[in-house]
This record gives C-alpha cells, structure tokens and sequence, in this order.
C-alpha cells in the first residue's frame, strides 16, 4: 500500500511541477532558517551546563537601594563580608573568594634581560586568583596536578592545556616550572586542567593561589578590613547543599552587613543576595566580565521568528494544496467511486505531503550546512562546532520533519479527502470545491503582517544604532590609540620616560594616562561629601583617575574653572554637571574652589567642572563622576594622533612601550573599535531581523506567486471574455493584481501597532534613543506592496497578454 501511494504522489507531484518547486522552496528556506536559528539558541542555552553542579553553583552579589527608589545590582563584595559569609551561611557546602585578573605571564631569562617568552590575555580571557575550594565548586578536567592542594600556598599557579603549550611547547613539561606574573611574583605551576569549552562564561587561562593576593596586599589594593572598599573584581562562588536552599541562604545573607553597611550613607539599604549559576549568562547587569551575555528575552525573539518563518512555509503548502482542490475533485470522485475509502485517500495525500517535507528537510540541512559561516553575523558561535555529528541536529530534524508533514499536510489531505463522489465529478462543480478561500486569504494576511514586522523591526533597530554612532559622546574618540600597562611600583616609576618616549613620535599629538578611557564601561565609586554639608550624599560618586592632560587628549569641554595641576597625590579635583545637578547647584561657577572630600579622610578642591560625557552605553543614565590624578591607579594609555601613517605610528608605538617595558606584554587597539563593541548585540540583533525578515518576504511571495498561478488559471475563460469585449492589459492586470494587494495592506495595518508595540519596549532600554518616525511604517509597507505587486504582475500580465481565442475554445 505505501508504495502505491508513493508511486502515485510521485507522479503528482511530476505532474504539478510549479507547485512543487514553490513547496519544496519554501520549506527549505524555512526549515533552513529553523535549523540554523536551533543551532544558535541551543548554544547559548547551553553555556556553564558542562559542570556537574551546575544546578547548585550559586555567585553572592549585592542588591542597593538608590534615593530614587531604583534598585542597584552589583558583583562586589567586600573582603569583610566574605569572612561573614563563609562563617554563617550554613547553605554553602563549599565556597570560593576568587578575584579577577588580567596579568601577563613572562618566563624570565636566567641570564637576566628580557624574559624569554611574554604571554598577554586577550579578550574575553579573565584570570583568577582563586582558593581551593575552587575545585570543589567547579570540576575541571585536571591533566597533572593535585586539585586538593595545587593552591595552597602563595606563588603557586594552575595553567590551562593552551597556555601550557604556549609556555611550555608541551603541557607534560609544564609542572613545578617557574613563570613571572606581571614580570614581578615568581609563580610555580603546580597543576594543569583541560581548556573549558566554547559556552562556557569561564574563559580562565590560568588560576593563581588566593595566597598570592593575601601575601602582596598593597600591590593588589587587598583590603582586609573595609567594608567600604569594594571592587567587582572580588567575588564569591559557591556550592549548595541542594538547589532549593537559595531562598533560605538569602535570608542569611540579608543579615551580613547589617550593621556595617547601615553606618555608611550611601551603601545604608546594601544587602547581599545569590545568583544562580543559570542565571550568569543571560544577565546584562549581573553578567562575568570574561563572557558575552545575551538576553534570554533575544533567545526568545529568535526562537519566535525561526517558528514564525517554518509556519510561514507551512502556510504556503496549506495554501497552495487548498487552492488546488479544485484541480484533484476527479480523481478524488473516481478513487470514491471505485471503493476508496477516505483513510486511504488521507494517506495518499499525507504521502505526497511527507515527500515533499522529506526533500525539504535534505535540502534545508544542506542549504543551513552551507550557511553557517553566516551565522557569525548574528551570532558567536563557534565555526567549528558540530553539525551533523551532534545528535540534537537528527533529534530536530526528524522532530520538524513530523512536524511539518502533520502541521502543513493534514488539513489539506482531510480536505480533500472530504469532497462527496458525486459533487466531484460534475463538470460545473470544480470551482465551488476549491474551498478554503478564508483560510487563504487569513494566511496570507498572516504572512505578510509577520515579514513586515520583522522589517520595521530592522529598520528601527538600524535607526537606533545609527542615532548611536552619531551621537555626541561629549569627547574625541577618533584616532585616539590605546593600550594598557602595568600599575606596580617598577612600572610606576618608568611613566615619565614612557610618556616622554611616545609624545617624541611624530605623528602623536596628546599622551594621556589614566585609570580607564572616558567611554568604558568601568565604575569605581565612593561615598562623600560635598563643602560644609554635615552628612554624606546618599549616591556615590564615580571616579576616573587620569593625568593633567586627559582633557585634550580626549577633548573633553570645561564648563567652569580650569582643569587641575599635576600632582602625584589627590589635592583636586574637576566633576561633572551631573553632580551639580544632583547636588541641586545651577551654576557651575559656584563650585570652583569649593571642597569635597572623598572617603572618610580624602580633602580636595574642585577646580573645574567638565560637561558631561558618556562613560557607559546609551542604555545608562550619566553618573556623577569626579576626576583626579593618581599615578597609582594609572594603567590605560590614550594618545591622539594625526592620520598620516597609521600603520607606522602604531608600530612606532608598539616599539617604544616594548623599549621602555620590555618584561610587559603590549595590546593596542582604538577608542572607536572599542566602543562598538559594547553594541554588538544589538548589531547582531538589527542583522537577524534583517536577514530572516527579507526572508520572510521571500517565502511569503513565493506562496503569493503560487495563489495568482492558481488565481490566473482559474480566471482565464474570464480574462478572455473581457479582452474580447476590448479591456485594456493594465485594466485586466489591475483587475488579478488588487485583491492579493488589498490582503498585502492588510497585513500593514496589523502588523504596525504590533512592531510598534514590541520596538518601543526594546527602545525602552535604552537612556538615550529615537523616537520611532511614522515613515518606518510607510516604507515597510510601500516596500512590501512593491513586491507582492512585482510578484503577482508576472503572472497576471501573462494572463492578461495571453490570446483569447484559445483560451475560450470549447473544451
């Protein structure tokens, strides 16, 4: 029986070759675009599930109450508080302090000199320094070593297979060899663990001992006693007992620093809460500074569309296989009539569905195969990871294969196989069978609402980018070269010469060094206070420690007063309008001269107020922010330079910093490629709109064409008659082409409250953005009716020029 059915939907499916081509193309592309847009999300839902423990590993982070009301979230933790924690959370089975780092790794020559081999990180690589405990929390794959007792003393390391080899030429030799961190303490590597797989938030190069810190306190800025010192590098990992304690270790963790935060004005509503390991890769506040995040709300966008494009394609065979009832009312009556019964009848033409959906499957797998190097366009997954190797592919697979053949072939099959013998096989009665016009329409209304949303979508988010990209960011960031260095006494005392050496370049107009560049993304904060005033601010300020030349360099606008004198110490001080603003001051004169103190201790005067400029995305409200001088927390050089020789000045750049810090490990790069990374998911996200939108559209218009073949065939008696009684062509093809275009602005009206309504909310994250322009809506519907106009033309000007005599001969 199955192959007479196979045989049969062979041959009609030979028979109605245009159909079948249309089909067959826009499951393909479908099935292709839910394929690769599976292979995406699967990635991403998969990071940090390769620990065992992932379910209970859980970060201590800190939730505060701004005066606004607003709640805070942030990743630090003060060294006190840590000690609290392990002492009274009885949650934890095992704990971790960690502290990033991003040191280079150099191997000293034992002749002295230049090290024999320097190892710098490059982004999105993360250092820790970490207890042992560690390994307890996270199980890594260990090659050599104890993981017990690998750290427990200070100047011990634990190497990554990569940066073994890279030592090392071989990760065997690797054990109890001595490496420099940062060129100054000694480390010996006394362990050797597997590189952590692509989807992990852990891209760690290497691991040194938490003793390490504890024994260079000064060097590291290790506080032991402050509960007021507190910098995101220092955090907390840690193991529950069971996964359902969260809620219970909250409740403990409320209590820590009940006291000591309550003394300090602006940390007074600061308590500290856990995040679960789950949710680490998909949070933008709460994200690891070694990662990429993504919001589970874009997996969600992305798993909507794939579906929305496979429906599409679904839509198209429904249409299609309903419109051409009419053509198959015979065969149907005749089958009937010779005793076929209506299961086998849906059988035949659930075959003829599977086949189709089974071509469309090879083809689609093959087509996305093909296609993934395009997904670094929208995506960061990795190039080579597992296609058809991964077993969850097959699983998809075969699932959108049923899927589709259920989804796309039942309602036409029950259909048809619904006509009554004797209705079918009138002469007269083909037309009144063809059925399903509603449901046509309706989809296609669907269709076309779904594409155009998907291109508003696009367009919009293009819109806010670019609005971005022209935005004032309140200083120069073109042809600003930057790189960092290290902060330790040794390198301190060689700044001068460094700055000296560069500034002599030729093509270098301004050096600057400072504790990060104006557009960041860091934040350094403390409490103070103003003048006179008896009390703290209830908000911190945020600070930038940069030399005196930090204003030209960046060019950065003084609004009042003068920027500060050079000095190695903290004696004053120039603040931004946004503090003004918060301190209810109007005038920036009035501040000039006035003082502020830092801290509990710190004094100094204000010499000058700067306009504000951006030190986060747009999607951040401007801080207030204080800059000063500190020769200590100087590790970012920025330099302006002229356009003539790129290429040479940066070489000449590379070279003088390898002159004049030989042991350290030199990585350059631009203030503007910089900031463009901090919206390359949104980047990514306006190219997925773009890219599945457009193919939206070309799925829907493949199903548009199908309908006005149908559409003109079933016309084309009536197309003669109208010629005959001397209708123009462009009347004729008005008459075939309008009502596909009425359903077209149909689907505009509907799906622009929709994008309106979902591009609004994505605006919403943002602090500074577009208004959304009426004449998106416009375009995307303009351009829409263009298509499926271009789209349905074809045929209906082949109807319209086609002769009437043979199209009215009697049959």
């Amino acid at each position: 029986m199955f192959y007479n059915h196979l045989k049969i939907a062979v041959r009609a499916l030979r028979k109605n070759k245009i159909y079948t081509i249309i089909n067959l193309s826009g499951l393909t592309l479908g099935i292709a675009a839910a394929l690769l847009i599976f292979r995406l999300v699967n990635y991403e839902y998969s990071f940090n599930k390769n620990f065992a423990n992932y379910d209970r590993i859980v970060r201590v982070v800190a939730e505060q109450e701004r005066a606004d009301g607003e709640i805070e979230l942030g990743v630090c933790t003060p060294i006190p508080a840590m000690d609290d924690i392990e002492s009274n959370v009885s949650q934890f089975e095992k704990m971790s302090r960690i502290r990033e780092l991003w040191g280079s790794l150099t191997i000293p020559n034992p002749d002295g000199g230049a090290p024999l081999k320097k190892l710098g990180m490059t982004p999105p690589e993360t250092a820790f320094f970490v207890e042992t405990e560690f390994f307890q929390v996270f199980d890594l794959d260990w090659l050599a070593g104890d993981p017990a007792t690998a750290l427990d003393d200070p100047g011990t390391i634990v190497l990554t297979r990569t940066w073994a080899e890279k030592s090392f030429g071989q990760w065997q030799t690797a054990m109890d060899q001595t490496l420099l961190l940062d060129n100054l303490y000694p480390v010996v590597v006394k362990g050797v663990v597997e590189d952590l797989p692509d989807n992990s938030d852990f891209p760690i190069p290497y691991m040194v001992s938490y003793p390490t810190v504890r024994a260079n306190a000064d060097a590291f800025f290790f506080d032991e006693e402050s509960w007021g010192s507190c910098s995101s590098n220092n955090q907390i990992y840690a193991l529950l007992y069971r996964e359902d304690q969260i809620d219970a270790a909250n409740a403990v963790l409320a209590q820590v620093g009940e006291e000591e935060y309550r003394g300090r004005n602006n940390e007074r509503n600061r308590h500290h809460v856990l995040q679960p390991l789950s949710d680490l890769h998909y949070n933008e506040e709460l994200g690891h500074s070694g990662s990429h995040r993504v919001e589970k709300s874009r997996l969600r966008v992305l798993s909507a569309i794939g579906i929305l494009i496979l429906i599409m394609a679904c839509f198209n065979f429904i249409n299609l296989a309903t419109a051409q009832a009419s053509l198959r009312a015979k065969e149907v009556g005749v089958r009937k009539t010779l005793g076929g019964l209506r299961g086998q009848l849906v059988g035949q033409f659930m075959t003829e569905t599977g086949l189709i959906v089974g071509l469309s499957v090879v083809l689609g797998a093959t087509l996305a195969s093909l296609a993934l190097p395009l997904l670094k366009h929208v995506s960061e997954v990795p190039d080579d990871l597992p296609f058809f190797s991964n077993l969850l592919i097959w699983a998809f697979l075969v699932a959108i294969g049923f899927g589709v053949t259920v989804l796309a072939g039942l309602y036409p099959s029950l259909s048809l196989a619904g006509f009554k013998p004797v209705e079918a096989l009138k002469s007269n009665s083909t037309r009144s069978l063809s059925g399903g016009v509603f449901l046509r329409k309706a989809l296609v209304v669907l269709q076309f609402a779904i594409a155009q949303a998907l291109i508003v979508g696009s367009i919009i988010t293009i819109l806010q980018l670019d609005y971005i990209r022209s935005q004032d960011l309140g200083f120069k960031k073109d042809l600003i070269y930057t790189f960092s260095f290290n902060s330790d006494s040794a390198t301190i005392a060689r700044q001068s010469a460094l700055k000296q050496r560069l500034e002599a370049i030729p093509a270098v107009e301004q050096v600057s060094f400072s504790s990060d560049q104006p557009f960041s993304g860091n934040t350094w904060a403390s409490n103070f206070r103003y003048g006179s005033r008896p009390e703290d601010e209830p908000y911190a300020i945020t600070l930038k420690y940069c030399d005196p030349d930090y204003q030209d360099t960046y060019g950065i606008e003084l609004l009042a007063g003068k920027w500060y004198s050079p000095s190695d110490t903290m004696r004053q001080a120039v603040v931004n309008m946004t503090l003004l603003e918060k301190l209810g001051i109007n005038n920036p004169d009035e501040v000039v001269g006035q003082k502020l103190r830092l801290g509990s201790r710190r004094v100094m005067e204000i010499t000058g107020v700067a306009e504000d400029f951006h030190t986060h995305s747009f999607r951040q409200e401007h801080d207030p922010l204080l800059m000063t001088t500190n020769k200590v927390f100087y590790w970012e050089a920025g330099l302006k330079i002229r356009p003539d020789d790129i290429k040479g000045t940066t070489a000449a750049i590379q070279a003088t910093f390898d002159e004049v810090l030989p042991e350290q490990v030199f990585s350059g790069q631009f203030l503007d490629e910089n900031i463009a990374q901090f919206y390359e998911d949104d980047a990514r996200l306006a190219a997925t709109c773009k890219a599945f939108g457009l193919l939206a559209i070309l799925i829907s218009c493949l199903g548009l064409f199908g309908l006005a073949t149908h559409a003109a065939a079933q016309r084309i008696k009536e197309v003669g008659i109208r010629k005959v009684l001397g209708a123009s062509i462009p009347g004729i093809v008005a008459l075939l082409s309008k009502d596909f275009l009425k359903l077209v602005i149909l689907a505009l009206v509907i799906s622009a409250p929709l994008a309106w309504f979902f591009m609004s909310n994505w605006l919403d994250d943002f602090v500074y953005r577009i208004d959304i322009p009426w004449w998106v809506f416009i375009l995307a519907g303009a351009g829409a009716i263009a298509i499926a106009f271009l789209t349905v033309s074809y045929q209906s000007i082949r109807a319209a020029l086609a002769n009437p005599v043979k199209s009215l001969k009697s049959e």
